[in-house]
């Protein structure tokens, strides 16, 4: 049966941020022919118009569905070079995006946390970091949810240590809900606890028998570059 309520605010946002590689409202607006206050007006009201949507499904070719309430694959088709509108004035349309470089030193690329179709997190750009931090075995995610705010915002960068196991209290990447979310770890007698940096978001907290972790655990957080 399909949905008719589309997500919340923030989650609905943060998607269309990261879709179109906006970093504020101000950004945001200027893509959407938008006054920034609109898009003030939609977040006190807890929603995005549908029209919204719409417009930036048909800028950068993504789903609806996705848009509206996360559910993957993100991309109509395979072919995500097609990120140029079909009926906007080529002076508003979006260039592809730049082939993926290695060659330039501390750049890695930059995941998606979202889940393709074959169990993967897509490359959906690269970025430069300090040498001191780049260890082997890391691997970047975009942060698509507020839930971790104000320890990590929407539009982070989160680096991910595969090879490190979970300790009490630490920030860890689990797979969730078909993606990768973030949440802070603490061990119980027969297994472990996920935690919420907010309590006003639903399931704030969520049991993992041990039996279970190997499956939900994907790595330990070891540091992040975000928005304030």
């Amino acid at each position: 049966m399909e949905r008719l309520e589309m997500d919340q605010f923030d989650a609905v946002y943060a998607r269309m941020l990261f879709v179109s590689r906006r970093r504020t409202q101000a950004e945001l607006a200027e893509l959407l022919n938008l006054q920034q206050g609109s898009i003030s007006e939609a977040k006190k009201r807890g929603g995005i118009p549908l029209s919204w949507c719409v417009r930036v499904s048909d800028l950068f070719n993504v789903r609806m569905d996705w848009l509206r309430f996360g559910e993957p694959p993100v991309f109509m088709t395979d072919a995500r070079q097609s990120y140029e509108s079909r009926e906007e004035p080529p002076s508003l349309r979006q260039p592809p995006p730049l082939p993926l470089e290695r060659g330039r030193p501390g750049e890695l690329p930059v995941h998606s946390t979202v889940r393709a179709g074959d169990g993967s997190f897509p490359e959906i750009g690269s970025q430069v970091f300090p040498l001191e931090f780049l260890r082997d075995g890391v691997e970047i995610f975009r942060m698509l949810e507020s839930s971790m705010a104000p320890v990590l915002n929407v539009g982070a960068l989160v680096a991910v240590a595969r090879e490190q196991r979970a300790e009490n209290g630490a920030l860890v990447a689990v797979i969730e809900d078909g993606g990768l979310r973030f949440r802070r770890v603490f061990l119980t007698a027969n297994g472990y606890e996920l935690r919420t940096e907010r309590q006003d978001v639903a399931e704030s907290s969520r049991l993992v028998a041990e039996a279970d972790w190997p499956t939900v655990y994907y790595g330990r957080a070891v540091w992040a570059f975000q928005p304030l």
